[in-house]
């Protein structure tokens, strides 16, 4: 294959640190130089862009996806094909997906799996968090063979979905001591399990089966007490703690008190979270509302947007996924007469670099 060689001229250049106007030369996908007027030599077979009053910038990370992934009853929508065309084009150039096990079965097993749907099917970079769904000795053995020899460096805890994927406060004690040892980084799904088993049963028993439901059950002190409880046992065994899909403006404050309080702890506000807001599942068109249901839940509430764009820009939140998992209009519609059989899962693989552009830095 001929070598690639690539110059993109006048652009303004973005780091983490400033942005300059300047030309970038690229050979083979590595950057090899920066700086005004580049003239790399031989000018045969190079490629020129013209960047000029544009900004060029490096690829965005989604920190959380789940392409093609068998859950509640259907399977995600986007495959590793479609999803991550559509983070491309949005500007994304890498996804981390979540290779989960079903509660008693293999996490190296889970790993291949999800390995052995991406390989064939992904256009761009992408790595994988391991689910940790139940606990033995062996899960501990499987989760040192995934660090050393698999390069996993992410394990995820669920404290919801009951009896699916829930863990309790003795397996996360154990789950996260593991990880400290490793030195792997420890993340969780934050709510509380048992109280929204109870809360969708007693919604139902009311005879609220529409997706408002599905908020109703789940209000936000749900996810606060669960942040909270997590820091807490993450902060006993020394661990650093990473909190997926920041919904609330109540978990918000839980992890900022905890920074301030020199806690390691990480939290993760994603594209919907800081695009749209819950009163969506209040409207009269079915499907409209069971587009929006997700978990945790999208709240009510709608200056959090604004609240959680606020502390992503003062570093009180730290990184933005999406949770892209999708479901279409027929898949949510397994969950028509029941809340909690509605698929749960949002889009925004593709659109969270320009929500982050517009809620964040146009505004």
């Amino acid at each position: 294959v001929a070598q690639q060689r690539l110059l993109i001229k006048g652009g303004k250049v973005v780091n983490d640190d400033h942005s300059v106007v300047a030309d970038v030369y690229v050979e083979d996908g590595v950057v090899q130089q920066v700086g005004p007027n580049l003239n790399p030599e031989p000018p045969t077979g190079l490629i020129v862009l013209e960047a000029t009053d544009k900004l060029v910038i490096p690829g965005g990370i989604d920190t959380h996806t789940h392409m093609q992934f068998p859950f509640m009853g259907s399977r995600s929508k986007d495959d590793f094909y479609t999803g991550t065309k559509a983070a491309i084009a949005g500007g994304t150039t890498m996804i981390i997906d979540f290779a989960i096990p079903q509660k008693g079965c293999s996490l190296i097993e889970a790993f291949d799996t999800w390995k052995s749907w991406a390989d064939p099917k992904v256009c761009c970079d992408y790595a994988l968090h391991v689910g940790v769904t139940w606990w033995s000795n062996k899960v501990k053995e499987e989760m040192k063979s995934l660090v050393q020899n698999k390069g996993v460096n992410s394990f995820k805890m669920f404290m919801a979905y009951k009896d699916v994927y829930m863990v309790n406060d003795e397996e996360l004690y154990a789950a996260f001591s593991c990880c400290k040892e490793l030195g792997a980084v420890a993340q969780v799904h934050a709510e509380n399990g048992e109280l929204i088993a109870q809360g969708a049963k007693k919604m139902l028993a009311m005879g609220i089966t529409g997706p408002e439901g599905h908020e109703l059950c789940r209000p936000e002190e749900v996810e606060a007490e669960a942040t909270q409880r997590a820091i807490t046992i993450a902060n006993a065994v020394n661990c650093p703690l990473y909190v997926v899909h920041v919904m609330s403006k109540s978990a918000a404050r839980v992890i900022s008190n905890a920074r301030r309080e020199g806690k390691v702890v990480y939290g993760e506000p994603i594209a919907a979270s800081l695009g749209t807001d819950g009163t969506n599942y209040w409207n009269k068109d079915w499907a409209h509302a069971a587009a929006y249901v997700m978990g945790p839940p999208l709240r009510p509430d709608p200056s959090t947007p604004g609240f959680l764009m606020n502390l992503l820009a003062n570093d009180d939140l730290s990184v933005t996924g999406t949770d892209n998992c999708t479901f279409d209009i027929c898949q949510k519609a397994l969950g028509k007469d029941d809340f909690t059989k509605i698929p749960n899962g949002v889009n925004g693989v593709e659109d969270r670099m320009s929500v982050i552009w517009e809620k964040g830095v146009v505004s």
